[in-house]
């Protein structure tokens, strides 16, 4: 309760990597507000879902990695569009989604934002071709938002600065994965809540907001193993999710014009990568209200207000599940030596 209360310090300055996904969110949609296509320009600014990555490493060795995380939300959005409008195809889509973005994320220990974004793009894809839009369409919009986030992450490099450090090669940078104690619990507990997650609301709730579920459960298992972390995450995940319901009601009502929502969201964005590593709260109480604008305007009904609800119901599903998980855990001191967090940056890493 106390860490609600509590902001981080920064250990290096996020703006750059706020602003950076704005701008690569903004982009695409008022593309679409100009050619009068808003749909694709929605489909398009997922591509923002690959700049968080390797965030911590120089630029020249993020560049290198970049390319790898927007194929993996490719090939999110690709499997998600073919199995979109096959309900029991697209679940199973789901699960196998989370399970394998997780052993990748907690074998190479590749840090935050972890699983989260694949599972997102899958289901808003999935959830498109259901509605009828054609999966050659979704891929093509998820790949040019993904190539557009690529060709933002260059234009820094015309800076001096980031060319004095030698990026070490794709054999270091992916080296073999380690399966130590904590990425074997962290990849149990994720394999968990994807089958868990995805069942009980594929049996009980309703197929199509599976994904929901399942991506509140990966993100608060995380990437750091230990019952605190789990607990404290899951928390922050429930509070941020009911501010950022309200903050979706607020800048949904009444409906504003297209350019302000476009706007709206580019900021939502910085304010999520700016907050994330200093109070995942408010960094959840950013996001939930863009990913609900999103996903209501892909389905035509922006400001729809049985997301509001169903939303919090699928966070505290998915959120529970995770928790509960921790209990795999054993109970352990902190780990002040950080052993099973993601791989330090590069010693000499500026941004």
């Amino acid at each position: 309760m106390a860490s609600l209360g509590t902001i981080s310090p920064a250990a290096e300055p996020r703006w750059p990597i706020a602003l950076q996904a704005a701008i690569t969110l903004m982009i695409p949609l008022l593309v679409g507000i100009a050619v009068d296509r808003i749909d694709l320009g929605l489909l398009a600014c997922v591509g923002a879902f690959t700049v968080p990555y390797f965030s911590s490493l120089p630029r020249l060795e993020r560049l290198r990695l970049r390319p790898i995380a927007g194929l993996v939300l490719v090939a999110s959005a690709a499997l998600g569009a073919v199995l979109g409008p096959h309900p029991a195809a697209a679940a199973f889509g789901l699960a196998t989604v989370a399970i394998a973005v997780g052993l990748a994320v907690h074998g190479y220990r590749l840090g935050p934002p972890g699983p989260l974004f694949p599972v997102i793009v899958y289901g808003m894809s999935a959830h498109a071709t259901g509605e009828g839009v054609p999966a050659t369409t979704v891929i093509a919009c998820v790949a040019a938002g993904c190539a557009l986030a690529v060709v933002v992450s260059i234009v820094p490099l015309l800076r001096s600065k980031h060319w004095k450090i030698t990026p070490r090669p794709l054999s270091v940078l992916l080296a073999r994965p380690v399966w130590d104690a904590g990425a074997k619990e962290l990849a149990l507990r994720t394999t968990i809540v994807a089958v868990a997650g995805t069942l009980l609301s594929v049996l009980y709730v309703d197929p199509e907001r599976a994904y929901w579920t399942v991506a509140a459960g990966v993100v608060v298992v995380g990437v750091v193993p230990g019952r605190g972390p789990a607990v404290s995450r899951g928390l922050h995940r429930t509070v941020g999710t009911v501010a950022g319901l309200g903050l979706y009601v607020a800048v949904t009502t009444p409906p504003f014009p297209a350019v302000v929502i476009a706007i709206i969201l580019g900021v939502l964005q910085f304010v999520t990568e700016v907050a994330i590593t200093r109070h995942y709260a408010i960094a959840t109480a950013a996001v939930t209200p863009l990913s609900l604008i999103l996903v209501s305007s892909a389905a035509g009904d922006l400001g729809a207000t049985e997301f509001v609800s169903e939303r919090l119901f699928d966070t505290l599903v998915g959120a529970g599940i995770a928790v509960a998980t921790a209990l795999i855990h054993r109970p352990a001191a902190p780990d002040p030596h950080h052993r099973f967090a993601p791989p330090h940056p590069h010693p000499k890493s500026t941004d």
